[in-house]
């Protein structure tokens, strides 16, 4: 009997380590092996092994399933997008370009006469860091609408810009500090309530498309045709809803109608 004991007690010793490294194996994994030829995505590794409220919106929001044993890659978050893909230019890779291509990359710097190379296998693209800082404190980390000055210390609170997200203009300079030449919208009044900041950025390029445990859930691809019908019809964390119950068909008649050329393109 005892020996029956030892040997049940045994078994579900094992049973319950062998799971729970299985466990841990989806509780920590590296993007390495999804990473493009050249770049390392150590930053954004972070933040897809991090599942806030019992869930996985911020694995979900770089792009990776975890529901397996083997993570999984889908088109919705920020590995499908040009983000994660902005150092392209192989033979460009500097660290004048990082400012805006690659922010989070040490020494990242406006100065085109400082710039130096960037080493190939350490190219980073534009991180989740970029806009989402996760080296501050909790409360200002939480605003989650922060610039993070690229080349500084990301130590210190003075080197991030933070901003209202309960403020669309402030929301839209968020984007804006990259992007310093949006496209034109050319509908009038949809131009007008982007100046306004009651049309965000985020409203048609980060299209919500849930909530989970009271969180809104983004696209995180930046695509508006992708992720259509959200991204023109509105309704979820947006202010101003938009056009709601109409066919993806129409909305992708309508797009070439809505948005104009960059102003330097014109």
């Amino acid at each position: 009997m005892r020996i029956f004991i030892s040997g049940f007690f045994s078994f579900f010793i094992v049973f319950g380590l062998f799971f729970g490294l299985k466990a841990l194996e989806q509780e920590a994994f590296s993007l390495r092996h999804l990473n493009p030829k050249n770049y390392n995505y150590q930053e954004a590794t972070r933040c897809s092994n991090c599942k806030g409220a019992q869930n996985q919106f911020m694995p979900r929001a770089a792009g990776v399933n975890l529901s397996s044993d083997t993570p999984k890659l889908d088109d919705n978050g920020w590995l499908a997008s040009v983000h994660a893909r902005s150092q392209s230019h192989e033979n460009r890779v500097n660290t004048a370009c990082a400012w805006c291509h690659a922010p989070t990359v040490e020494g990242a710097t406006k100065n085109k006469k400082k710039a130096k190379p960037i080493p190939k296998g350490t190219w980073q693209g534009v991180t989740c860091g970029a806009c989402h800082p996760g080296s501050l404190e909790r409360n200002k980390r939480l605003s989650l609408v922060i610039n993070y000055t690229p080349g500084t210390d990301p130590t210190k609170p003075e080197n991030y810009i933070f901003r209202d997200r309960r403020n669309g203009k402030e929301m839209n300079a968020q984007c804006r500090f990259c992007h310093h030449e949006s496209h034109d919208l050319l509908i009038k009044a949809k131009q007008e309530m982007m100046k306004s900041g009651k049309l965000r950025c985020i409203d048609c390029h980060m299209a919500a498309y849930a909530v989970t445990n009271q969180h809104v859930e983004r696209f995180h691809n930046f695509k508006v045709e992708k992720n259509l019908p959200f991204s023109c019809s509105g309704g979820i964390g947006r202010a101003v809803p938009c056009h709601k119950g109409v066919s993806k068909e129409w909305f992708k008649t309508k797009l070439p109608k809505v948005k104009g050329p960059r102003k330097e393109w014109s």
